[in-house]
C-alpha cells in the first residue's frame, strides 16, 4: 500500500496508460480520480477500480478547457478533501505535414491538450498542494521529444516543452515540497483498437479478431526496441507509482525514459520479417472488409 492515505487524479484515464496508471495507484491505496472525455471509458474504470476493493470517483473532463481543469480539481477536493498527487496524462496525437494548408485549429487543440493543460492544471493543483506540504505532479510525455517520425513535428514540439516545463516547474515549486517529474513512454501496447472493433461491431467481431491477430501487436513491437518484449501501461504505471510515492522523495525535475531501450539505438528498429508482414496483410483485409459490413 504505498499510496495510502494519498489522494490522486489521473488525466485521461480512460483508457491505455492512464488507465493502467488509475488501477495500480488504487490498489496500492490511493483514492483516484479518473479524468477523461469519454464517461463510458470512465464507468469502466471507476468499475474495475472497485471490484478490486479500491476507492475511485470519476468526472468528465476535457483538459483542453480551462473550465473543465478547474472543475475537476474542485470535484477531487469536494469529494476527498485532499490532493497529494496530479498525473497529467492526456494528450492527443497529429500526424499532418508542415505543409498542410488547413491544419490551425488542429494544432491549436494539439497545444491546448497535451501542452498547456498540464500547465493549468498544476495551477490549480499547487494551493492545494501547499496546504498539506506537499505533492508530485507527474507529467506523460514521449519519446517524440527526442527522436521523432515524419509528420510528427507538432507532437514532438508538444512533448518537448513537456519535459522543458517539467525542469522549470520542479525548481519553482521545490521550496514547497512539490516535486515535478516527467516519463516518457516509447511504444506502448494499449488494445484500444481490439474496444473499437467491440464497440463498432460487437463482442463477438472483437473476439475473433483477438483470436486471428491478437498477437500481431505483440510480436510487431517485439522489433520496435532493444528488448524483445512489448510495452505495456503497466510499465508506465509502476514508473508513475515510483515518482508519487514517498520512495522517491529526493527525486524532482527529472525525466524517466521508459521505452526498452528504443532511444539508445541509431536505427528505426529491426525488420519483423515476411512472417508478420504477411499476418499484418491479412489483418488490414479482415478489417476493410469488416468496414463494409
Amino acid at each position: 500500500m504505498r499510496l495510502e492515505n494519498k489522494v490522486a487524479i489521473v488525466t485521461g484515464g480512460g483508457r491505455g496508460i492512464g488507465r493502467g496508471i488509475a488501477r495500480l495507484f488504487a490498489k496500492e491505496g490511493a483514492k483516484v480520480v479518473v479524468a477523461a472525455r469519454t464517461e463510458k471509458q470512465l464507468n469502466r474504470v471507476v468499475g474495475e477500480i472497485e471490484n478490486d476493493g479500491g476507492i475511485a470517483a470519476s468526472i468528465i473532463t476535457d483538459v483542453s478547457k480551462t473550465e473543465d481543469i478547474e472543475r475537476m480539481v474542485s470535484f477531487t477536493i469536494e469529494k476527498y478533501g485532499r490532493l497529494n498527487i496530479l498525473v497529467n496524462n492526456a494528450g492527443i496525437g497529429f500526424g499532418h505535414p508542415v505543409d498542410d494548408n488547413h491544419v490551425e485549429n488542429a494544432y491549436d487543440n494539439l497545444m491546448a491538450t497535451n501542452l498547456r493543460s498540464i500547465w493549468m492544471s498544476t495551477h490549480y493543483a499547487v494551493p492545494e498542494m501547499k496546504k498539506i506540504g506537499g505533492g508530485s505532479i507527474i507529467n506523460i510525455a514521449s519519446v517524440h521529444a527526442w527522436n521523432t517520425t515524419s509528420h510528427n513535428s507538432a507532437y514532438a514540439a508538444s512533448k518537448g516543452g513537456i519535459i522543458a516545463g517539467t525542469r522549470g516547474l520542479a525548481v519553482e515549486l521545490a521550496s514547497y515540497m512539490i516535486r515535478v517529474n516527467a516519463i516518457s513512454p516509447g511504444a506502448i501496447y494499449v488494445g484500444e483498437l481490439e474496444d473499437t472493433i467491440a464497440e463498432k461491431h460487437g463482442e463477438e467481431r472483437r473476439k475473433e479478431f483477438i483470436e486471428r491477430f491478437g498477437d500481431i501487436f505483440h510480436e510487431r513491437r517485439k522489433f520496435y526496441q532493444p528488448l524483445p518484449v512489448a510495452g505495456l501501461p503497466i510499465d508506465i504505471a509502476y514508473c508513475a507509482l515510483y515518482l508519487a510515492s514517498d520512495e522517491s522523495r529526493f527525486v524532482t525535475g527529472t525525466n524517466i525514459t521508459v521505452d526498452g531501450g528504443m532511444t539508445a539505438i541509431l536505427s528505426h528498429g529491426k525488420d519483423p520479417g515476411p512472417e508478420i508482414r504477411e499476418k499484418e496483410k491479412e489483418m488490414r483485409e479482415w478489417l476493410d472488409n469488416l468496414g463494409k459490413k
